[in-house]
């Protein structure tokens, strides 16, 4: 039989296993987290580059077909003055459907360009800084790790005119840790993130031009 001490010992051993349990949980989802920020970003970038090579192949495609009708042309128009014909008329077709082809490839490609990443433009246009500069700016202001909500809160009151998100300051933040631009450490349940000093942080700005839109927010 059970004795009362028992029962409060075991109850502290099932506590300290929960605990552990919950601890080993939230680090996991930090990093899962962290690791599908990184693959939507390579997921956006393979998306444009797709759409750009897609395109390419429609327009050299086209040009493949012309140069084969050329060459065919120009063997049957020896023959008989209907062949020639016959010929020429699928040529001019060809061409027609070149045309096309060309003006449908550059108004894709204009459309990329334009509406793949409206809000970057208009931030480079404007001159207003992007959500990921703001938020290092912070990191390395304070110097101390903070939190997310500490930093949502002191980019809140600096900018009250651009509604800042808690859960996109996350992500943000949680890029930064993958592109090594941040640390990110963890004080019993909380998470902090402070910026990196050394000259690898320098290395991994250049990256910021390729960033992709979902990490850019006003």
């Amino acid at each position: 039989m059970d004795t009362p001490v028992d029962s409060v010992t075991l109850k502290s051993q099932y506590a300290a296993q929960v605990a552990a349990d919950l601890e080993r949980n939230s680090a996991e989802h930090e990093r899962l987290s962290s690791e599908i920020a990184a693959l939507r970003e390579q997921l956006a970038v393979l998306e444009d580059n797709r759409a750009l090579l897609l395109s390419m192949r429609q327009t050299l495609g086209g040009d493949a077909a012309g140069d084969a009708t050329t060459e065919n042309g120009g063997v049957s128009g020896s023959g008989d003055g209907s062949s020639a014909q016959r010929e020429v008329a699928t040529l001019s077709a060809t061409r027609k459907a070149r045309k096309k082809a060309d003006a449908a490839g550059g108004k894709r490609k204009g459309a990329e360009s334009v509406g793949s990443r409206p809000r970057r433009q208009r931030v480079r246009e404007t001159g207003v800084p992007t959500l990921r500069e703001l938020v290092r700016d912070d990191l390395a202001q304070h110097g101390e790790p903070r939190s997310a909500a500490e930093v949502t809160a002191a980019l809140s009151q600096a900018l009250p005119e651009r509604e800042i998100k808690p859960t996109v300051v996350r992500s943000t933040l949680e890029s930064l840790v993958a592109k090594g631009q941040a640390h990110r450490t963890k004080q019993q349940k909380s998470v902090f993130y402070s910026a990196v000093t050394t000259d690898a942080a320098t290395t991994n700005a250049a990256s910021d031009a390729d960033e992709p839109s979902e990490a850019r927010a006003s």
